[in-house]
């Protein structure tokens, strides 16, 4: 049996949490032994929107340890993108009946850039009042975005449309245009729940965007999540661009967030090749003159 010490979307839902916070259990519940609380000290907790990031720090985060069946890792590894975006360690966490040796998966560096520490380091409590901080922490200092990358990512947000690719369970690609918008350095789609895209995003999250000008190329490598708490966020972006309420419009109700992990672009916009922690600093596009 595999040990996997959980602290986000794979904890086991409690009795006041949504099933939201713990959308990535479900897919794992079969394959569980047991289950039972744990915590991990000199380690800490950030709330990146959609599902939490964890770090080597200096706190102590809250969550549950999964004895899983073996076969379990591979569900849990492509769920967490081991090892192309969170990655796998053991670690020594700590339970009502002593120390355990488990798996952790320890989010990039640059996923937690600019993000708020959950001071309580517990997921399922960061918007209790016994969680806010008694003073406001503030968040890691930014090192200012390349230029020639801030022109690359303006003008791929400011375009009507991209192409998103994906892969389905049967290996074969598939890629259809979508509406998008950049915020917080990271990419925005909204789609029919079951829509291709979404099934194949369930069994693979890695995906790849690109710009429609082929003569002025921008790919963007990411990893797709839901995001079910940024509707609040995204709304007044889609009105802005495509005068399209993405609140009240039933048939598209899934919201997909592609965090990247590598940019490249070449022509009249700018040429280069950045890594994903330097888009992430892209928290905001300037707006047109």
């Amino acid at each position: 049996m595999e040990k996997v010490f959980v602290y986000g979307t794979l904890r086991p839902p409690q009795a006041d949490t949504p099933d939201a916070d713990s959308r990535y259990y479900f897919e794992v519940r079969s394959h569980i032994e047991s289950t039972q609380p744990a915590w991990m000290h000199r380690a800490d907790l950030y709330n990146i929107g959609a599902y939490p990031a964890a770090r080597p720090g200096q706190a102590t985060i809250y969550g549950d340890l999964l004895t899983l069946a073996p076969h379990a890792l591979a569900i849990t590894d492509r769920i967490e993108g081991h090892p192309r975006f969170f990655f796998r360690e053991r670690v020594e966490v700590q339970t009502a009946t002593g120390l355990s040796r488990a798996w952790i998966y320890w989010a990039p560096r640059s996923l937690t850039i600019g993000m708020r520490r959950i001071p309580c380091g517990d997921w399922f409590k960061r918007d209790k009042q016994e969680c806010r901080p008694l003073v406001d922490e503030p968040a890691e200092v930014e090192a200012p975005a390349d230029e020639n990358l801030l022109a690359v990512i303006k003008h791929f947000a400011e375009a009507e449309c991209c192409w998103l690719s994906t892969v389905r369970p049967t290996e074969q690609a598939h890629s259809a245009p979508v509406w998008h918008v950049w915020q917080g350095g990271r990419i925005y789609v909204v789609t029919q729940p079951g829509s291709v895209k979404m099934r194949n995003i369930s069994s693979n999250p890695s995906v790849v965007v690109t710009h429609p000008d082929p003569f002025n190329p921008i790919i963007i490598e990411g990893w797709a999540t839901l995001a079910p708490d940024r509707l609040t966020d995204l709304r007044p972006l889609f009105l802005a661009k495509y005068s399209w309420d993405i609140a009240t419009d039933q048939a598209y109700s899934a919201i997909i967030e592609i965090t990247p992990t590598k940019v490249l672009a070449w022509g009249s916009h700018g040429e280069g090749r950045w890594s994903g922690e330097a888009a992430l600093r892209v928290r905001a596009i300037p707006p047109q003159p």
